[in-house]
């Protein structure tokens, strides 16, 4: 007879209630995720079965003022039509009513989990972790946990979104999806303690080989690799100038005036020069180690 255990872990005791399911399930879960902003409750069976339950508050009241032809979805707007194509619609909505710009986006029904139909998901400051959250569940129900994991895992190791795409996903829905990993993937990388990282950085700096890495890095939420590899984009940024002087132009062309504006080349110190208003000079490579320079 088998040796099952079954495991509930909330956002409260996740950290106790991990460590004690990692005892008697030696192979860690692979699925892509972002990180959201909501609560939520998984429970693991020793079966292998896990199922996750959303435990947020789940209202919206705001008036916030949108563009015509959008409406709110967890507190990012975009647009009805990419929201329809994308499932997070409920029957029948044809528009916000009134003052009202909240759409309550259609529930992820499985089983037991089914949520009622009064309720919406919170707002949460425009996170577009939980965009891509809902819109990865939606594609789920109605491609398969399968289909939609492959082509996250294909776009990750190839970099070719538009190839890795399965049918029947809008590019809406991409392009949420996408959102959400580089957002997810920009908080790792801004809180680094010497300069500000950035998934652009990261796309100036690093080779195909790289990138593949923090793409992967970024789906397995594998902080500690992403961090490194932003650590490594920094470096790399710091010395562009000379290590690398067809990257550096290409980069300062395409500077708004401004900004551009603020660097010179000081030939008498043979290197690139910040300066800002009411700041002293300062090299390009302190200026990224300020943060003061940025990608993105």
């Amino acid at each position: 007879m088998a040796n099952y255990a079954d495991f509930t872990v909330s956002s409260d005791t996740a950290a106790e209630t991990i460590a004690t399911a990692a005892q008697a399930r030696s192979t860690p879960s692979a699925a892509p995720s972002v990180q959201t902003n909501r609560k939520v409750q998984v429970d693991t069976h020793g079966d292998g079965r896990t199922v996750t339950k959303d435990l947020s508050p789940r209202s919206v009241d705001t008036q916030r003022q949108l563009r015509p032809g959008n409406v709110l979805i967890g507190g990012v707007e975009t647009s009805i039509e990419a929201a329809r194509a994308a499932g997070l619609l409920p029957p029948g909505f044809d528009g916000p009513a009134g003052n009202n710009t909240n759409a309550n986006p259609a529930g992820n029904h499985q089983g037991d989990e089914q949520q009622s139909k009064g309720e919406t998901l919170e707002a949460t400051g425009g996170d577009a972790t939980d965009l891509a959250a809902m819109v990865m569940d939606t594609l789920a129900d109605a491609l398969g946990n399968d289909a939609v994991e492959t082509g996250i895992w294909q776009a990750a190791e190839t970099g070719d979104y538009e190839g890795s795409t399965p049918q029947g996903v809008t590019e809406d829905a991409r392009a949420a999806i996408i959102e959400g990993f580089t957002a997810q993937a920009n908080a790792v990388l801004r809180s680094l303690p010497a300069g500000v990282a950035s998934v652009d950085m990261l796309t100036e700096t690093l080779n195909d080989a790289e990138l593949r890495e923090a793409r992967m890095a970024t789906i397995h939420n594998d902080r500690e690799k992403l961090a490194h590899l932003g650590r490594t984009a920094l470096g790399r940024m710091e010395t562009m100038p000379y290590q690398n002087p067809q990257g550096f132009e290409a980069l300062i062309a395409d500077m708004p005036a401004a900004e551009r504006k603020a660097l010179s080349f000081n030939e008498e110190r043979r290197e690139w020069m910040v300066k800002l208003p009411g700041k002293q000079a300062m090299s390009f490579g302190s200026a990224v180690r300020a943060g003061i320079v940025r990608v993105g």
